[in-house]
């Protein structure tokens, strides 16, 4: 019988691939399989060596999708093959990430695990739009929130913090953004800023503000419902300072897996985009996913470079 291997829960940041910790960066080079979601950026996947199996376990809003215990049944596996697992969700997994879930069942089959914490959505949206979620005589506390529940739940979103002179940041809440701000005005009966930053941290990144009255229709021509959102209430708000954005080049590196890897980091660094599609022998699942980010992408440059 082989050694049980050990899981990582590894949280990927809000997507910007220089945000990415150190440790985090290590355990996905370090993977023999990486079961990732459809949140995480393409390019943290990328980081996998070769020889790994990439296994995507994104759920998409309010469609059938994987079912979190076929997750769990699909890392606890690899981990009885003897695997080193990473489990690679967006943000910090233990903020709307259901890591106790996944602890629980890699307790109940014996099985090691670490979490590994990253940069949450509210805080590196609110460094894109140059605020602090809490700021001096403006706002003394911040409450982290959800505007998604299970179908049959009737709960609501906490937005006490608010009559408590506080910001709210609301993850998963832009599909209900309607009832959200209803609520608010019902019982707080006040118009407060909002902001609503999509995609950040990214190239992509687009923001949108308003009052709670009129957020919700601002934000209808801006995204689908599908790209991910932070919202964010509070009277820190206005003091955004949100530069305007700037084109990226996107870049395909040709290499070995390491020297890409870093020119690639390196682009990143200069506010660029970049993949690689490595020279080295590559597992099936790895080639595939090189293969269709290149079909996905149209790229400013191409180059090759000597390990």
């Amino acid at each position: 019988m082989c050694e049980v291997g050990k899981v990582y829960l590894v949280g990927a940041g809000p997507g910007d691939p220089t945000l990415l910790t150190k440790r985090a960066e290590y355990l996905i080079g370090q993977a023999d399989i990486v079961f990732y979601d459809r949140l995480v950026h393409p390019f943290i996947v990328q980081i996998a060596p070769p020889h790994s199996e990439l296994v995507s376990v994104g759920k998409m809003p309010y469609n059938n999708h994987i079912t979190q215990e076929e997750i769990h049944e699909l890392f606890i596996n690899s981990a009885k093959e003897g695997k080193t697992v990473v489990r690679l969700k967006g943000g910090d997994p233990a903020i709307f990430g259901r890591v106790k879930e996944e602890v629980e069942a890699l307790d109940t089959h014996g099985i090691s695990w670490e979490i590994i914490p990253g940069i949450t959505a509210s805080s590196a949206a609110a460094s894109s739009l140059g605020i602090g979620l809490t700021g001096r005589n403006v706002s003394t506390n911040v409450t982290l929130t959800t505007g998604h529940f299970k179908p049959e739940s009737h709960d609501k979103s906490n937005i006490q913090t608010l009559l408590d002179g506080g910001t709210i940041a609301i993850y998963m809440g832009v599909k209900k953004i309607d009832g959200i701000m209803r609520q608010i005005q019902d019982e707080t009966l006040e118009d407060y800023p909002v902001a609503v930053l999509i995609n950040a941290t990214l190239y992509s990144e687009e923001l949108v503000i308003g009052k709670v009255s009129d957020i919700a229709e601002k934000l209808i021509s801006a995204m689908n419902n599908y790209q991910p959102a932070i919202i964010i209430i509070g009277k820190v708000i206005d003091d955004i300072t949100y530069p305007l954005p700037n084109s990226v080049s996107k870049t395909l590196i040709n290499g070995r897996h390491e020297a890409a890897v870093r020119t690639a980091f390196l682009k990143y660094h200069s506010k660029e985009v970049a993949y690689i599609q490595p020279i080295d022998t590559m597992s099936e699942s790895y080639a595939a996913y090189v293969n269709q980010l290149i079909d996905q992408h149209i790229f400013d440059k191409k180059i090759s470079i000597q390990s």
